[in-house]
């Protein structure tokens, strides 16, 4: 007997319990409810298979860490194979707009001398606005990296690296950063450049477009390509537009 057919209300109940009226209605309300309740089943499921694929390949759930503490400004980019100290990430801020780069280690304590004091130092670690990190830096509790400053691959740093300088070497050492700006705008006017749009993996670029800018950068000569300014750095304003490749 279908479902339909049936009339709840005739079928003999025991004492002191009611059934309520059950209409078509009420069950054709439904209809819907199953493929909304499998998207969004699937996209859990998405979500949650992202999120232990990045785990397995050692990168931060920043979602996670910031949860936890971690201040995290507006326009940052993090790249995914670095180390961020899940220990104490509330003592970590990555201010607006800077940049992390891939290996980059970020520690906020130092536990190496805790076998024999029984103590483990701990010390914040500030990554300044549109400040740029480099490719396998390490930065040492206890460090700030001031706006608008570019610390060099490898570099390992610990202290008060003043804004708009430039950090390299092992233990870093800081210089102004201005004078590394005037020298690639020198050499961009030298140098093979492209505009951002057509010449780039995010805005497109063709395979002939591929094409010239190899030949174009052979035998280890440097170009520059557009774009990747933010706002409230004091060197943009100078920045030159490039709109056309240069021979």
């Amino acid at each position: 007997m279908s479902l339909e057919k049936i009339n709840l209300s005739t079928v003999p109940q025991p004492a002191g319990h009611s059934v309520p009226a059950i209409s078509r209605a009420a069950f054709s309300g439904h209809a819907g409810t199953a493929p909304n309740i499998l998207s969004a089943l699937a996209e859990r499921l998405r979500r949650l298979r992202k999120r232990i694929m990045r785990r397995v390949r050692g990168h931060p759930d920043l979602t996670q860490l910031v949860a936890q503490g971690l201040q995290l400004g507006i326009g940052t980019h993090v790249s995914d194979c670095i180390y961020i100290d899940g220990l104490h990430p509330w003592l970590i801020t990555i201010d607006d707009y800077a940049t992390i780069g891939p290996f980059v280690t970020v520690i906020t304590h130092d536990a190496s001398l805790a076998h024999y004091t029984g103590l483990t130092r701990l010390g914040r670690v500030t990554v300044g606005k549109r400040a740029f990190v480099g490719v396998g830096a390490i930065l040492l509790p206890g460090t700030t990296i001031g706006d608008d400053s570019v610390v060099g691959a490898g570099a390992v740093v610990h202290g008060n690296i003043p804004a708009g300088s430039l950090v390299m070497g092992n233990p870093a050492k800081a210089s102004p950063l201005k004078g590394a700006v005037a020298w690639q705008r020198a050499g961009a006017r030298r140098a093979p450049a492209w505009p951002s749009q057509g010449w780039t993996l995010h805005t497109g670029i063709s395979e002939a477009n591929k094409r010239a800018q190899r030949d174009a950068l052979a035998d280890c000569a440097s170009g520059y390509v557009g774009g990747g300014g933010h706002p409230g750095s004091p060197y943009l304003a100078q920045n030159e537009v490039v709109s056309q490749p240069k021979p």
